[in-house]
């Protein structure tokens, strides 16, 4: 889906505190690395951890398990279900190519010019184009 930006809007104020973000936010390469370091070190940690509380198991069923960790601490749950603007799911669209042409005539028999025009009015239709 293409987006209707026409320009470039202008940032509000002098954009002062943009430097001060920017230096906030970098890291130098030796803090990078430190910071890079420790997290490989707790990580290490944590999965001799589990493998010794799981000694079936290996570092790629860790890998599957930190990765879905619960999340039922967390915020409440929001059913965007509601929100949407018709109750209803949208219906599939169908569409029979066969009823636009002359009878007996297929898609493959088309020229090359009239194949990418049916290809074009697909996509425009599908909303890709």
């Amino acid at each position: 889906m293409r987006n209707s930006i026409d320009k470039k809007l202008e940032p509000l104020g002098d954009n002062a505190e943009k430097k001060t973000l920017i230096k906030l936010a970098s890291e130098t390469y030796k803090e990078e690395k430190d910071l890079s370091d420790f997290l490989d070190m707790k990580y290490e940690e944590a999965l001799r951890e589990y493998l010794k509380k799981n000694p079936s198991k290996t570092e790629d069923d860790y890998i599957q398990e930190i990765r879905l960790i619960s999340l039922e601490s967390g915020g409440r749950v929001v059913d965007l279900a509601k929100y949407r603007k018709s109750k209803e799911p949208k219906e599939v669209k169908k569409i029979n190519l066969a009823d636009y042409f002359e009878l007996g005539k297929t898609v493959s028999s088309l020229s090359d010019s009239d194949r990418a025009m049916v290809n074009k009015l697909l996509r425009m239709t599908l909303g890709k184009e």
